[in-house]
C-alpha cells in the first residue's frame, strides 16, 4: 500500500510540473528518473546480486603423473587424476560421471559416482580413474576424454554437466612392453617399418601363386640383431614350451591368419638377419591365394621379432592391404573356320563366339573389335549378362588392307568387384588370301564350235563375272536336222505357233552359215 501511495504522490507531481510554465523537459526527466530510483530500490535485500542458490560443480585440476603432466606413452596405460569441486552455494549430492572417448579406453569401467561435494568449495573430491590408449589410436597426438555428469542438490532438483579432459600423446619410440612407464626421453630402439611392398601378379585371384616382395628399413635409433618376419602376425617376444615355461629366445609364429594367402616352398617365418639403424632390406616370399577367398581386401599381418642391443626381444608388427579379384573367365574363338573365306578384294564375316567358362554369371558391357591390318565394320555390340556355359556371338565384316596373317583384336568392357570399370582383352589371328584371279571373256560358240558372229563380224564375247547383261544376247540352242523338218511341216499346213507379227515360225528356216530358230519344248533334235 505503501508503494502504491508513492508512485500515486509521483504522477501527480509530475503532472502538476507539467502544467508550470517554464519548466524544461530536461528538468522533468530528473525528477522522474529521481523517484524511480527510489521506487527500485528493495526495502529489505535477502541474496546478494549474481550469487548462486544451486550446486556447480567444476573440475579444480586433473593430470596424468605427478607434476601436474597431462602426456601419456601410446603403449602403455595411465592414471587420470582429477578434483572435483563445487563452486555453488547448495551442496551437490548423488553425482554421477560416464566417461568415453575414441581414443582413450577406460580400464576400471566408464563410471565413478561420488555421495556429496559441498558447497562453498569447502569439500573437494579428488578420484582416479586408469586408462589406455586405444590400440588404433596409438598414433595420434592427442585425445579427449568426456566426462558426462549428473547430480543433484538438496531439495533432489536434478542437474546435468559434461566434463572433457585433453590429454597428449607423447609419439616416441617406446619399449616394446605393454606395461612400459610413461618418460617423456626418448628411449634408444630399433623400429621396423614396411616403406613398400607388392606383388609380380596384378590383379590377385582365387588359386593365384604369386611373389610377395616388400621393402622393410630400419627406421629406429638403435640396431637389430636377428630380425626375423613372420607373415600373417601372431608372433610374441617369448614362447612357452610343453611344461610352460617361457623361452626368452623363442620364436612363435604358429598363431598367425594365413587361411587367405598361405605360404609356398618355405614356412611363414623368415630370418632377415641384423639390420643396422637406416638399413633397408627386401625380403620375398611366395603364396597361393586359397581358392575359397571371395573377391575382397585383405588386411595381411606381418610381424618383426628381433633383439635390441640390450638384449631385449621386441615385436613391431605391421599390417599390410591385398585385393583379391574374380575376373571374368572367358573363351574367345571362331564358331566355324574361317581358313580360304577371306579374301583381299573381298574381306568377309568373323563369326566369332564368346563363352563364360567361369562358374557364376557374368555381365559384360561392349565388345569391340579392331585390327591395325584392315577395316572392321560393326565391330561394336552389347553382350550383357552371360550364364557359366552359355555364349554370345558377334559376327563384325572385315575389309583387309593387305595379304596375309592379320590380328583381330578384341576389347570386352566390364564393371569389377571393386566397382571400377575395367577391360578384358583377347585377340584371333586369320589369314587374308590372295585376290581371286579375274576370268577372262571368251567367245560364244554354235552347235558345231565356230564363234557366233556380230552384224560386224566380230566374235561375239562372253563375260563371267556377267555373262548375259541382255536378256536378247542369250545363246539360242540350234536344232537339229529333223527339228527343223517338222517345224516346216507345221508350219505349211498351218497349225504351228505364230510369232508377234503374225507369221509362222516356219519361215525361219535357217540357211546355211548359222543363226537361230524356235524350239518347240519337248522335241528334241
Amino acid at each position: 500500500m505503501k508503494k502504491f501511495l508513492k508512485t500515486f504522490l509521483t504522477l501527480i507531481i509530475l503532472g502538476g510540473l507539467m502544467a508550470l510554465p517554464g519548466l524544461i523537459p530536461s528538468q522533468m526527466q530528473s525528477v522522474q528518473a529521481e523517484n524511480l530510483q527510489q521506487e527500485e530500490t528493495p526495502v529489505v535485500p535477502t541474496d546478494p546480486p549474481g550469487t548462486a542458490t544451486r550446486p556447480l560443480l567444476y573440475i579444480q585440476s586433473y593430470q596424468t603423473r605427478d607434476g601436474g603432466y597431462k602426456n601419456v606413452s601410446p603403449w602403455g596405460e595411465f592414471q587420470l587424476t582429477f578434483t572435483l569441486n563445487n563452486n555453488g552455494k547448495a551442496h551437490a549430492r548423488n553425482i554421477v560421471m560416464t566417461f568415453s572417448s575414441q581414443v582413450f579406453d577406460p580400464l576400471d569401467g566408464s563410471v565413478i559416482t561420488f555421495w556429496e561435494v559441498d558447497a562453498d568449495g569447502a569439500g573437494p573430491e579428488t578420484r582416479t580413474h586408469r586408462f589406455k590408449v586405444n590400440d588404433m589410436q596409438a598414433w595420434m597426438y592427442s585425445g579427449t576424454i568426456v566426462a558426462a555428469t549428473t547430480y543433484t542438490d538438496e531439495a533432489g532438483n536434478s542437474y546435468s554437466d559434461t566434463f572433457t579432459f585433453t590429454i597428449t600423446i607423447d609419439q616416441q619410440p617406446s619399449t616394446g612392453s605393454a606395461t612400459a612407464t610413461p618418460t617423456s626421453k626418448p628411449i634408444n630402439r630399433p623400429q621396423m617399418i614396411i616403406n613398400s611392398y607388392e606383388t609380380d601378379i596384378v590383379p590377385l585371384q582365387p588359386g593365384t601363386t604369386f611373389k610377395l616382395k616388400m621393402s622393410v628399413t630400419n627406421a629406429g635409433n638403435a640396431d637389430a640383431r636377428a630380425v626375423s618376419v613372420v607373415f600373417g602376425g601372431g608372433a610374441n617376444a617369448t614362447s612357452v614350451n610343453p611344461e610352460g615355461t617361457p623361452e626368452p629366445q623363442g620364436l612363435a609364429g604358429s598363431g598367425g591368419d594365413i587361411s587367405t594367402f598361405a605360404p609356398l616352398g618355405n614356412s611363414n617365418v623368415v630370418l632377415l638377419g641384423d639390420m643396422v639403424q637406416g638399413a633397408t632390406m627386401t625380403p620375398e616370399q611366395n603364396f597361393i591365394v586359397n581358392v575359397s577367398a571371395t573377391p575382397g581386401a585383405y588386411p595381411f599381418k606381418i610381424s618383426f621379432v628381433y633383439t635390441d642391443p640390450k638384449g631385449n626381444r621386441l615385436v613391431d608388427d605391421a599390417i599390410i592391404t591385398l585385393l583379391v579379384h574374380s575376373l571374368p573367365q572367358l573363351d574367345i574363338t571362331f564358331y566355324r573356320p574361317v581358313e580360304g573365306s577371306i579374301f583381299m578384294d573381298m574381306g568377309g564375316s568373323l563369326p566369332i563366339q564368346i563363352t563364360n567358362m567361369g562358374k557364376k554369371s557374368v555381365v559384360l558391357g561392349n565388345v569391340t573389335a579392331s585390327s591395325a591390318q584392315g577395316e572392321i565394320m560393326q565391330n561394336t555390340m552389347f553382350l550383357g549378362s552371360i550364364e557359366p556355359g552359355g555364349y554370345q556371338t558377334f559376327d563384325p565384316m572385315f575389309m583387309p588392307y593387305q595379304s596375309g596373317p592379320a590380328t583381330i583384336d578384341l576389347s570386352i568392357s566390364y564393371t569389377d568387384d571393386f566397382n571400377q570399370l575395367q577391360s578384358y582383352k583377347a585377340s584371333l589371328e586369320v589369314v587374308v588370301e590372295d585376290a581371286m584371279p579375274m576370268p577372262e571373256p571368251f567367245p560364244m560358240l554354235d552347235e558345231f564350235g565356230n564363234p557366233v558372229l556380230d552384224e560386224e563380224g566380230n566374235p561375239i564375247m562372253i563375260d563371267p563375272m556377267a555373262p548375259f547383261p541382255d536378256a536378247g544376247m542369250q545363246p539360242v540352242e540350234q536344232p537339229g536336222f529333223f527339228t527343223r523338218l517338222w517345224n516346216a511341216l507345221k508350219a505349211f499346213f498351218g497349225f504351228g505357233p505364230k510369232n508377234d507379227d503374225g507369221m509362222m515360225p516356219g519361215g525361219d528356216f535357217p540357211m546355211d552359215g548359222g543363226g537361230g530358230i524356235f524350239i518347240e519344248p519337248g522335241i528334241d533334235g
